[in-house]
């Protein structure tokens, strides 16, 4: 199997106070429910939680991602995940949430992350494959920053 380390950076500014975004992001399976294609998230262990995500395609390769991360947190701008290697898991993951004050009661939101799923392909097919999850990993961190951004400014506008 051939693993493709993708990294992908992609921030937002949010109009909510900082320590309110910080708790929101700390809440892992509150937040994770607006991770696009992801099927679960269960904790399994204090600050430890298991994802898996739908099957997603390209041609022929059909990759389900699956990954147990653990989270540390400094209680105040900034969250740390990082992959286990747990029975099952195929798909490397390693991140950070930054969150930095902007303007009156705003907070921009940055998050950085490598993802390298194992994806069963000859390597024939391998640099069609690496475009995909490069592709994949870019518009899903895009779409999650977006579901993120509705979910803030919709629960303080309440």
């Amino acid at each position: 199997m051939a693993r493709f380390p993708t990294d992908a950076k992609r921030s937002i500014t949010v109009k909510v106070p900082l320590a309110r975004t910080y708790k929101f992001f700390w809440d892992v399976p509150g937040h994770a429910k607006l991770i696009p294609g992801l099927d679960s998230c269960k904790r399994v262990g204090p600050d430890i939680y298991r994802f898996v995500y739908e099957p997603r395609s390209t041609g022929p390769v059909t990759i389900t991602a699956q990954y147990t991360a653990r989270y540390k947190g400094n209680g105040k701008d900034e969250i740390k995940y990082e992959g286990m290697a747990n029975n099952g898991d195929n798909t490397d993951i390693a991140g950070v949430i930054r969150l930095d004050e902007a303007g009156d009661k705003g907070t921009k939101v940055t998050i950085q992350q490598t993802i390298a799923p194992d994806t069963p392909v000859p390597k024939l097919v391998q640099g069609l494959v690496r475009s995909f999850v490069e592709r994949e990993a870019s518009n899903a961190l895009k779409e999650f920053l977006e579901n993120i951004k509705k979910e803030l400014q919709g629960k303080d506008q309440r």
